[in-house]
């Protein structure tokens, strides 16, 4: 029995030595030392390829619907582009603010996205289709007091986009500008 133990003891001794040889070869040739059984199969044409392989893994472009666009930087970029937008809103409202101000009507033609709609303070609208269907309009209707008011006394700082546009003014008085796709800011409808 005892001959027994001592066999299975040794059997054990010599896999433990067997099993930690073979894994240290395996280590050693992962840090360049000597290479494992299968690394001497691979010819030198395979490594190689496998490093081109690992090289352009990096170069490699993945379409824009298969990447994730959430986590962690994620927010950085959205509230990179979202800042620009609202500076660009702020800097366009501003240029309302003193068109309107000034009471300039060919400075405000040049901020109209056409056909723009003009709602008289009597509730009549008007479709203004090109710069000269503006320049027909007495300039004391089109800057009447009630919006020139509302356009004054907007903060710039806080307006917002919506799904209709940047709103300029409070109640009835009001001017509404969008951005098209190419960037650009205009007024797409002004209510006295």
């Amino acid at each position: 029995m005892l001959k027994k133990k001592i066999s299975l003891f040794c059997l054990a001794v010599a896999f433990a030595v067997l099993f930690t040889a073979g894994c240290g070869r395996k280590q050693a040739a992962d840090l360049g030392g000597a290479p494992s059984e299968a690394a001497k199969t691979e010819t030198a044409a395979d490594r190689m390829e496998k490093l081109r392989t690992e090289d352009n893994a990096d170069d490699e472009t993945v379409p824009e619907e298969d990447v994730n666009q959430s986590g962690p930087g994620t927010e950085a970029v959205e509230s990179e582009e979202s800042a620009g937008t609202e500076k660009k809103v702020e800097a366009f409202a501003e240029k309302i603010q003193e068109t309107v101000g000034d009471r300039d009507l060919q400075a405000f033609a040049d901020l109209l996205f056409y056909p723009c709609t003009f709602i008289t303070g009597d509730g009549e609208t008007i479709t203004f289709n090109n710069r000269e269907d503006l320049f027909k309009q007495n300039p004391d209707m089109v800057f009447g007091d009630d919006l020139m008011v509302a356009v004054a006394n907007v903060d710039t700082v806080s307006l917002k986009m919506t799904d209709k546009g940047v709103i300029m003014g409070e109640g009835t008085s009001k001017i509404t500008f969008q951005e098209r796709q190419d960037g650009s800011f205009g007024i797409t409808e002004i209510k006295e």
